[in-house]
């Protein structure tokens, strides 16, 4: 039931962002960008990462609790599963996009994507540094209205771009410069450190997000 409510909930975004990805990909030209999976991850992230345990309609932004949201918790679950299943749910949907757009990719420039094997560890990396930036987002759903959110989430992502790539932070572990030109198609290594520093940080940020749930009133 979770599950069928939070895709009630994201279904017209996941198609909008299948369409916005395969729109991107008409403009594409042989000489690469590395950089449009960053974008690619930053928007995915602000639109399918939720609202916490609250529900998200389809493309309003409200502001204060949305009218079922007293339904919700009188659910017979966890505030820990109610949490789990949406930001699972929208992680799988970026996963899915993500990967729509590597196969898509793959197909229509073999130039560029070289072989499939290649295009996997790309979308791999993309899917593993992206997962830190999605999760920034579903904490902040916890405690902030779904337009504040997306907000603060536009705001958000810009600076740790920033803070990474201007500021002594090791380059080993910025996620964005693995999304970017330390990406295994044109390295030729998987930026592993890099990819578990966004996941151990999507883990943190996760259960911070789950003692915002547990501990407010709504």
């Amino acid at each position: 039931m979770l599950l069928y409510k939070g895709w009630l909930e994201t279904r017209f975004r996941l198609l909008f962002a299948l369409c916005w990805a395969g729109f991107c990909l008409l403009p594409w030209v042989p000489d690469y960008n590395p950089n449009r999976a960053t974008v690619l991850a930053a928007v995915l992230s602000i639109l399918l990462a939720g609202a916490g345990i609250a529900t998200q309609p389809s493309f309003r932004a409200p502001k204060g609790l949305h009218s079922s949201m007293y339904f919700t918790l009188s659910l017979p679950v966890s505030r820990f599963r109610l949490l789990a299943v949406r930001a699972g749910l929208g992680w799988l949907e970026m996963t899915a996009v993500i990967g729509a757009w590597y196969c898509g990719i793959w197909i229509l420039y073999p130039a560029v994507s070289r072989t499939a094997a290649a295009m996997f560890e790309y979308a791999v990396t993309v899917v593993a540094c992206a997962s830190g930036l999605y999760f920034i987002a579903v904490l902040l759903g916890t405690f902030l209205d779904e337009q504040w959110r997306m907000q603060c989430s536009m705001v958000i992502f810009p600076a740790l771009w920033w803070l990474s790539n201007h500021t002594p932070f090791p380059a080993s572990a910025n996620i964005f410069r693995a999304m970017g030109e330390g990406v295994p198609l044109l390295t030729h290594t998987m930026p592993w450190t890099a990819m578990a520093f966004s996941l151990e940080l999507a883990a943190i940020l996760f259960f911070a997000a789950l003692k915002v749930v547990q501990m407010r009133e709504y």
